[in-house]
């Protein structure tokens, strides 16, 4: 609980932002960007300054952090800006949403945020910094790494591991009792049902376009 910066000022930043402000006790009092990338002092109506200088305005004795960035680099420019944060000393914060479903007791780890209608089921382990979009189900037994993104809709199955700084595409599904190493990628609708090891990409499955046109379809 307790004021808090946001690292970021795209549409995560703000997406963000939402969720803190009406699903959370934490009050966003700002924004904060590498200083080679601030284009405007104000995001959503609040400041946005200097990473290089933001514990001058925003003391990291009195406010916590979230490091809002994407997916972008297999989440490791992510990973290098939470570090950046927790050494100036800054105490990365974890968000689950209230319209999440998850074991009691169950605690988001620093900068990992679970969004709504998530299915967490019991004995799931979820390292810290990884992004939880909505609507995922993560069955039993499964262990998430750290620096992870889920897209959503995403189906793991029961006793599942992925690998640290991983990629799960918009309805994707693994199967059970299986692994993916560090930094793999699984594409949109990608249905995995072997272990992989780290590195591997599982590509997204896309339809293909008709060859007529939709004014030669008779609906």
């Amino acid at each position: 609980m307790g004021d808090v910066v946001i690292f970021g000022s795209g549409q995560v930043a703000e997406v963000i932002c939402h969720y803190l402000t009406h699903e959370s006790d934490h009050r966003v009092v700002g924004f904060t960007v590498d200083g080679a990338y601030l284009k405007d002092d104000k995001l959503i109506g609040l400041p946005v300054v200097p990473f290089e200088t933001v514990e001058t305005v925003f003391p990291p004795a009195s406010h916590g952090i979230y490091v809002a960035m994407s997916f972008r680099g297999l989440n490791a420019p992510r990973a290098a800006k939470l570090g950046e944060a927790e050494a100036k000393g800054y105490a990365a914060i974890g968000h689950i949403s209230p319209r999440a479903v998850v074991p009691p007791g169950f605690v988001a780890k620093p900068n990992t945020f679970i969004m709504e209608h998530n299915t967490i089921q019991p004995f799931v382990e979820i390292g810290r910094d990884t992004i939880i979009w909505s609507g995922n189900h993560i069955g039993h037994h499964s262990t998430i790494g750290d620096h992870c993104f889920l897209a959503s809709h995403v189906v793991v199955s029961g006793a599942v591991t992925i690998g640290d700084n991983c990629f799960i595409g918009v309805n994707a599904t693994l199967r059970d009792n299986i692994s993916l190493g560090a930094r793999c990628i699984v594409g949109a609708g990608a249905l995995v049902l072997k272990s992989a090891p780290a590195a591997t990409v599982f590509p997204g499955q896309g339809t293909e376009p008709a060859k007529v046109t939709s004014d030669r379809i008779r609906l």
